[in-house]
């Protein structure tokens, strides 16, 4: 059996937790001492190669986790082999982009061949929902189906995000089910999410929408010029998007590669880039650029104590994605 273990695969929050829990149930059996965490970014083979050979210390192994992908080839995969002190057990944690269809990095190959791998995989919408009511279990809380979904529209289908708001709420809760209620009251929107549903009311031309959307994100703690930045931000993505699509790239790994912009980003842009003629974009990015330079300026106030004139630049955004 071999000493080297590869855990990788897009459901970010499934190999995250099960490294954790490699970690956990192997310090308390060995120890702190026996177990060395090294980030790929920064590791050199020797350095490798030296750490793989430490015996434990009064302890019967030893654990090296390396985060993100290492660069490994035959030559040195092999002397990587020969280096492993019998008692020590190396594991690559190499967490892979949506859109890559779970194919490590070439570089990885070698490794692979001689690991023990794990892939974890998304999950489906069903299964999803499976996990949210039994994470919920064990916060000694119920999910109502109504609330479930009120927490999926709001947070996305982002495991960590989920575990973080469903554990808040669980609290909230105090063993009585969580509602739809609570959701609206306590959970405030992953700042890209807000973003995204923004994209997807916009490409489906619902502008008025689109405005009760940002009313109830400020509603909901976000500042207005937190928004006026995420907005920024998102013609900033549009803009690259749409450009790809001009060029006849329609698929969304595709263009994630072409033009650098994350694959969920990528998915929630899409429809409203396809929609855009090119007359509509020059307007969009031009009366955006225009507001806001005029607000950095000083022609609009836009203080905390007065932010009325940034809350109309907001709204005249977003409208100007619907004429």
């Amino acid at each position: 059996m071999s000493q080297i273990h590869l855990f990788s695969g897009e459901n970010h929050y499934a190999l995250l937790e099960e490294k954790k829990r490699w970690m956990r149930e192997f310090r308390q059996k060995h120890g702190q001492e026996n177990l060395l965490v090294l980030d790929s970014k920064n590791l050199v083979l020797n350095t490798l190669l030296n750490e793989v050979a430490v015996a434990p210390f009064i302890s019967g192994n030893r654990l090296v986790v390396v985060e993100g992908a290492f660069k490994c080839l035959k030559a040195d995969a092999v002397r990587l082999e020969k280096s492993l002190h019998p008692q020590v057990v190396l594991l690559f944690v190499v967490p892979i982009e949506p859109g890559k269809k779970g194919k490590l990095p070439a570089g990885m190959k070698e490794i692979e061949k001689r690991a023990q791998c794990r892939e974890f995989r998304l999950i489906t919408p069903a299964q999803r929902s499976q996990w949210m009511e039994e994470f919920c279990t064990k916060q000694n809380a119920q999910l109502s189906p109504e609330a479930r979904t009120a927490l999926l529209d709001t947070i996305g289908d982002d495991q960590s995000f989920l575990a973080q708001e469903i554990t808040k709420l669980a609290l909230h809760a105090q063993g009585m089910a969580i509602t739809r209620q609570d959701v609206q009251d306590l959970t405030i929107c992953a700042g890209e999410r807000q973003v995204w549903h923004l994209m997807d009311l916009l490409g489906a031309g619902n502008a008025e929408e689109a405005i009760l959307y940002a009313e109830s994100v400020l509603l909901h703690g976000e500042s207005p010029h937190g928004l006026w930045s995420r907005l920024l931000w998102m013609v900033t993505q549009l803009t690259l998007v749409w450009v790809a699509v001009q060029e006849g790239i329609t698929s969304p790994p595709a263009i994630m590669r072409e033009v650098g912009v994350n694959f969920s980003s990528v998915r929630a842009i899409l429809p409203c880039a396809r929609r855009l003629d090119i007359t509509a974009m020059r307007r969009i990015v031009t009366t955006v650029a225009e507001m806001d330079r005029a607000l950095k300026t000083g022609q609009y106030r836009a203080t905390g104590e007065a932010p009325e004139e940034l809350l109309a630049l907001i709204d005249q955004c977003i409208l100007c994605f619907a004429r």
